[in-house]
């Protein structure tokens, strides 16, 4: 929770993963846990309504819960600052999730993934209720700025998955950051923001704090 809120003191969005455990509560963990209890996503809704403006990608981890889940969203006041994705992961049905979410509320924002394992642009492109293009590079650094051209052209903002998240080192993310910032990319994933604030500075995207 502290790292959560010092990343949204800062000004940076968050990505983390929400699941159900089996009475119905919502709860934030990466890996099942023994007690979810002790990550209620609760606390962690509470704390994103005091950053309206963050950015909060929300991982989807289980399939089924879809009602429940947009109707705990929607009484969290959050949903207005959230998206969902990498249902695709999780679905027999490339896209067959977020049409479903897309029906039980029309304005949830809803991204499909692009990536290096049978997840083209063009599978992306034909998920319609999504707006936003999760862009993964897990074994190799398959993207172009073609594809990301594709991307903005059809209307969709794209967010990056940076490097490091993938075993790689942090000096050829930092390498591969500049690619995607040169190409328009509209947001990096990274564990290592402030290097990452640094280097939109040195590039004059940001001004030094």
């Amino acid at each position: 929770m502290g790292s959560v809120r010092s990343a949204l003191e800062r000004g940076w969005g968050v990505e983390t993963d929400i699941r159900r455990e089996s009475e119905g509560k919502f709860y934030i963990s990466h890996d099942r846990c023994a007690r979810p209890g002790g990550r209620s996503a609760d606390a962690f809704c509470s704390l994103f309504r005091q950053f309206p403006h963050a950015t909060i990608a929300l991982n989807i981890k289980e399939t089924g819960a879809e009602a429940d889940l947009i109707a705990y969203l929607e009484a969290q006041a959050v949903i207005d600052q959230v998206f969902l994705f990498d249902m695709e992961l999780v679905e027999p049905v490339p896209g067959a999730t977020a049409r479903q979410l897309r029906r039980l509320h029309p304005d949830v924002r809803i991204a499909a993934r692009v990536s290096d394992r049978h997840e083209p642009v063009e599978r992306a492109l034909q998920i319609e209720t999504a707006s936003i293009a999760w862009v993964d590079e897990f074994d190799r650094f398959w993207c172009t700025q073609t594809d990301v051209r594709r991307l903005k052209d059809a209307g969709r903002i794209v967010y990056a998955v940076s490097p490091e998240l993938h075993a790689f080192s942090l000096r050829t993310a930092a390498e591969r950051w500049r690619d995607l910032i040169r190409w328009g990319v509209d947001g990096i994933c990274t564990d290592y923001p402030a290097a990452l604030d640094d280097m939109l500075v040195e590039l004059g995207h940001l001004e030094a704090a």
